[in-house]
């Protein structure tokens, strides 16, 4: 179960509450599909997982009908209810554990780190390509059920070596907008 939470989370830049309470009925096997409710300031919205997202919680889920019946959750928790946020923390913790990277990734790893980690490689992939970040950000704040483009810009913080050598932003443009201030 946990491996298939975390990665679902990983790749579709879900919040962990909206992975943890993802009800059975709103995900499509068959599509790859999520219709996500239970989300931060009650705004619905659609996800689609990967291909090889969609093979993992395929074979989750045969596996999830023998153990957990008719539990509405798709993460159920072993009482019959949804899956306590301090099980999902405690499960995480013990995966990191056996990581071993304490110099790359120094202090307390959260599960909410894979949301974040989900943005930053989403944004520096469409740097790699040469996207225009002011026209892919709008798409990226729907996908991850921000309110507002600036919860989005947040992570633009994350990438700034990326940044400065990306050819998809136009420094020259940019420069231009905030003029040099003399002492």
């Amino acid at each position: 179960m946990a491996p298939t939470l975390f990665r679902l989370i990983y790749t579709c830049g879900l919040r962990p509450n909206e992975g943890r309470k993802l009800l059975t009925e709103n995900i499509s096997l068959r599509t790859g599909e999520m219709l996500l409710t239970r989300t931060k300031g009650n705004k619905e919205r659609i996800v689609v997982m990967s291909d090889d997202m969609l093979l993992m919680a395929r074979k989750y889920d045969q596996r999830r009908k023998i153990f957990a019946g008719d539990n509405p959750y798709f993460f159920p928790s072993a009482n019959g209810g949804v899956m306590a946020n301090a099980t999902v923390r405690a499960a995480f913790h013990r995966a990191w554990s056996h990581v071993r990277l304490p110099d790359k990734y120094p202090g307390r790893v959260r599960v909410y780190d894979l949301r974040h980690r989900f943005a930053s490689a989403r944004l520096n992939l469409w740097l790699d390509n040469g996207e225009n970040l002011f026209a892919t950000l709008p798409f990226l704040r729907e996908y991850m059920g921000h309110q507002n483009l600036s919860e989005t810009a947040y992570y633009i913080h994350i990438l700034p070596e990326n940044l400065l050598k990306s050819p998809a932003v136009d420094w020259e443009r940019f420069d231009g907008m905030f003029p040099e201030v003399n002492a």
